[in-house]
């Protein structure tokens, strides 16, 4: 638009076409601000239909964008519905996306103690993957309980979640109902479960066999021949596994196991302690290892309260880094399982199943990466 001297207004350059297009533009948004203001009022909620009407599309092709379903529009019209949804101020509504779609938007994660570094890492991975397919996580702990880990599954497959993710309990473990939802089609992951038992179910592990391994590797590489040990519980298969993998690294470089300087705990702070004034009496070592981050805390301070120093004295590997390793004095030197990226696998794992889509593998391991921290010296050979 231009103005004439006297005031008035006069076209110029615009087409037929062009002054429909900037009507239709000016109604629309019009309408918008109308649609915006009866809400405001009326303390209704934005619908489907409300932005389809704004949009100049079907609900249907709304409904497909919001629900990241590919095809059947193009970009410019997905971010002319995404925008118009977030300066409107929508918001899904649960219960009817449910009864439309039979979907909850629900992950549930049983774990068997909320507490531990290893989950918070993994729930942050696992959350970031379902947040962009809209999925929330409805966490569960077991307490390492059998009992509670088979009332929650069987409460939570009658319609309550789309998937469940369970974890090891770090104990004996039945996978007999795992299994048998699974051939139902109900999609289910383990995490950290080993067994032949398992049949096909998807299995996402840490390989645990080379993190007991590269450990001693390390160890080895810095001049230490004697290196003590701490394994998990003795009912948990991860533990043995790491164990394992401790005694083939030992093995693979010419040195003979010592079950003299071997302890079990039971993941936590306090029975590493215990384990530790147990080596501590032992001696003859120069070098620990424990098997998750907790224990390697616990070790730590049965070895400052006994008045030796890390790593001067004794050095200290652990197996699992975490925050608590990162920040101890002297910083922890650690194999780190990645529990992070193994959220994201996990989550991409799901939503896979959830949309009946086919996975690549079964069985998934995580290859651990190592960390490097203060708490090992290099010993003169």
């Amino acid at each position: 638009m231009v103005f004439a001297k006297d005031g008035e207004k006069r076209e110029k350059g615009l087409t037929y076409g062009k002054k429909r297009r900037i009507l239709h533009l000016s109604k629309r948004l019009l309408k918008g601000r109308q649609v915006r203001s009866s809400m405001a009022k009326t303390g209704s909620r934005v619908t489907i239909k409300d932005l389809a009407s704004i949009c100049n599309v079907s609900t249907a092709t709304v409904s497909r964008v919001l629900n990241h379903i590919k095809g059947g529009y193009s970009g410019e019209t997905e971010a002319r519905i995404l925008k118009a949804a977030e300066e409107m101020g929508y918001a899904p509504n649960p219960m009817a996306r449910s009864l439309v779609t039979r979907k909850t938007s629900l992950v549930a994660v049983l774990v068997p103690d909320i507490h531990y570094y290893f989950f918070q890492e993994f729930f942050a991975g696992l959350e970031e993957h379902l947040n962009d397919y809209g999925y929330r996580l409805l966490l569960c702990n077991t307490q390492e309980d059998s009992g509670q880990e088979e009332l929650f599954i069987r409460g939570l497959c009658n319609g309550l979640v789309d998937g469940i993710i369970v974890s090891t309990l770090n104990n004996r473990e039945q996978n007999d109902l795992l299994v048998e939802l699974d051939r139902e089609h109900f999609p289910i992951i383990t995490l950290e479960r080993y067994g032949e038992d398992l049949g096909d179910l998807c299995c996402v592990q840490i390989d645990n066999f080379e993190t007991g391994r590269m450990a001693v590797d390390y160890l080895y590489s810095q001049g230490h021949r004697r290196i003590a040990f701490i394994k998990g519980r003795r009912e948990a298969k991860n533990a043995e596994i790491r164990y394992q993998g401790y005694l083939a690294g030992l093995r693979q470089n010419g040195l003979e196991p010592d079950e003299s300087i071997v302890r079990y705990g039971d993941y936590s702070f306090a029975s590493a302690t215990k384990a530790m004034e147990e080596l501590l009496e032992v001696g003859g070592f120069t070098a620990l290892i424990a098997a998750n981050d907790l224990m390697t805390l616990g070790a730590c301070k049965a070895i400052t309260k006994a008045g030796r120093r890390i790593p001067e004295d004794i050095s200290v590997l652990g197996l699992d880094r975490t925050i608590l390793t990162d920040t101890h004095e002297p910083s922890i030197v650690a194999i780190d399982f990645c529990a992070h990226e193994i959220g994201h696998t996990v989550g991409k794992c799901m939503m896979a199943m959830i949309n009946n889509q086919p996975l690549g593998e079964k069985v998934i391991r995580q290859n651990p990466i190592f960390h490097n921290g203060k708490s090992i010296r290099l010993l003169q050979e």
